[in-house]
């Protein structure tokens, strides 16, 4: 038969956009088609429980699932392609996502909502001796990086022993199942954000190296979904009253503890009771080993990555990474007895230790542990370096001295700087202790907002903007400029198309 015109790959990319965030990021539900004749009814669906009960977020729910369900209709088509092709019968068909599903607290964050994902193999009779006797639901735990041993396996290839993961099928298919799974986020997009995760079949620990930086800090393409804007809408408002609901609006601990198994969608935080402080201690050193083990280099700022081969770079200046380690693990957890330590780094020649010294005396700041803001971290509000400039008026404002820090942030930098600096101001202006420093500069940030750019999804208009937003001198919809509301009622009437026919 005459083979398909479209290779695989270019189908493969197709149907990643199907189910794209793009298919409901729509900033209102306006004219939004009706999901009933797909037999989805909004108002029937059971909303998991780490997201509000909104009418935006049952309808940006009922799109996720429209979706999956031309996922599954394209699974098929493309299977039906290989029949026709007389190719079935030798292809083994891997199916699986990228990332956590279009909610908020899904996609981009390291909650199992963000990060676990399905996964389907189908192996032809032909080929199912490189399965390894894998059939039916299987629980054992998997992660991405064991895709590629598993390909090299299945082509009777030994993984080589340096790469990450371990193959599942195949010729050389592991034996052992891993006791841990890692997790890693660095960026938010504009937003600096390092995390980390790992857990086992029970327990899930989640690490944030800034936990000041609240989750809700905006990734402004994820932020044009209805159901973040309308989450947006119900916490600053001052309509929820429930913890749960607001939790990524706040500070968060530096360690998180869930158990899987009875709190599946980690609302309840372990990480403070005693009777898992071993459990929290065992996390705590196996992702803190890990790190060390896999060389990690989301420690260092992104000015750092630019136009530069870290990986190489690191290895050539014989980098200290582990005392970047080190500060980047007391800059979260920091107390008053380590004030003096921190004080020293602010002196570093290194970019980082500057950064991760001004961060751990933040945290001193927002926990009330530090009064006084030290001599040495105000002039560094002034750094060359922009990320140490903000992450140091960060924490002066903080330490008693907001009214500078809020100037030095709104009016530092340049234009391709200012997001970096709006971050850190993004991050005061949901504390509402903070939002009095801020108010007298709105003037400024509403001129910012109409004349820096405001089209790419991380520009600093669209940040400056969003300030406002929680200053509560702006609608969230006034983020996306007047011609949102027209792009919205297109998208809410089309529908994404499923792809090619063959």
């Amino acid at each position: 038969p005459e083979p398909s015109p479209r290779p695989a790959f270019l189908r493969g990319l197709q149907l990643a956009l199907t189910s794209h965030m793009g298919r409901v990021r729509t900033f209102h539900t306006d004219g939004r088609r009706d999901y009933t004749t797909e037999g989805i009814r909004p108002l029937l669906l059971e909303l998991p429980p780490h997201v509000p009960d909104l009418a935006e977020v049952r309808s940006d729910y009922a799109g996720h699932l429209e979706a999956v369900q031309d996922v599954d209709r394209w699974v098929g088509k493309f299977l039906a392609d290989l029949e026709r092709s007389g190719l079935a019968e030798n292809t083994i068909v891997f199916v699986f996502s990228d990332h956590g599903g279009c909610l908020p607290r899904g996609k981009g964050y390291l909650y199992e909502t963000g990060l676990r994902v399905p996964l389907v193999a189908y192996f032809p009779p032909k080929w199912r001796h490189l399965a390894a006797g894998r059939t039916g639901a299987d629980t054992t735990l998997v992660s991405f990086a064991d895709l590629g041993p598993t390909m090299l396996s299945i082509a009777g290839v030994e993984p080589p022993h340096d790469m990450q993961g371990r193959a599942l099928m195949g010729s050389y298919a592991a034996e052992k199942e891993p006791g841990y799974l890692f997790g890693f986020g660095s960026n938010q997009l504009h937003h600096y954000l390092p995390v980390r995760a790992v857990r086992d079949k029970r327990f899930k620990y989640i690490r944030s190296y800034l936990p000041y930086r609240q989750f809700a800090l905006r990734n402004y393409y994820q932020w044009g979904m209805p159901s973040n804007m309308a989450w947006d809408r119900w916490v600053l408002g001052g309509h929820n009253t429930d913890p749960q609901l607001a939790q990524p609006f706040l500070h968060h601990p530096a360690e998180m503890l869930f158990d899987l198994k009875n709190d599946p969608f980690e609302l309840r935080d372990l990480s403070a009771d005693p009777a898992y402080a071993a459990t929290l201690e065992r996390f705590r050193g196996t992702l803190a080993q890990h790190v060390r083990q896999t060389d990690d280099l989301g420690f260092f700022l992104p000015s750092s990555r630019e136009g530069v081969n870290l990986y190489e770079k690191v290895r050539r200046e014989n980098y200290p990474l582990d005392m970047l380690y080190a500060a980047a693990e007391l800059a979260g957890t920091a107390t008053a007895e380590d004030a003096a330590q921190l004080e020293r780094m602010l002196a570093s020649p290194s970019a980082e230790m500057r950064f991760w010294a001004a961060a751990g005396l933040a945290r001193l700041g927002i926990a009330g542990e530090m009064e006084k803001c030290p001599a040495s971290l105000i002039p560094l509000m002034y750094d060359d370096n922009p990320y140490v400039a903000a992450e140091a008026a960060y924490a002066c404002a903080y330490l008693g001295r907001s009214a500078q820090a809020v100037e030095a942030l709104v009016r530092g930098g340049g234009e391709q700087t200012k997001k970096i600096f709006y971050s850190a101001l993004e991050c005061l202006s949901l504390d509402a202790a903070m939002r009095p420093a801020i108010l007298p500069f709105a003037g400024e940030l509403r001129i910012a907002g109409d004349t820096l750019p405001a089209v790419a999804n991380e520009d600093a208009g669209l940040m400056a903007r969003g300030i406002l937003v929680n200053l509560g001198l702006a609608t969230n919809f006034e983020i996306y400029g007047p011609g949102a509301y027209e792009q919205g009622l297109k998208l809410n009437h089309g529908r994404r198309a499923m792809g090619p026919e063959a």
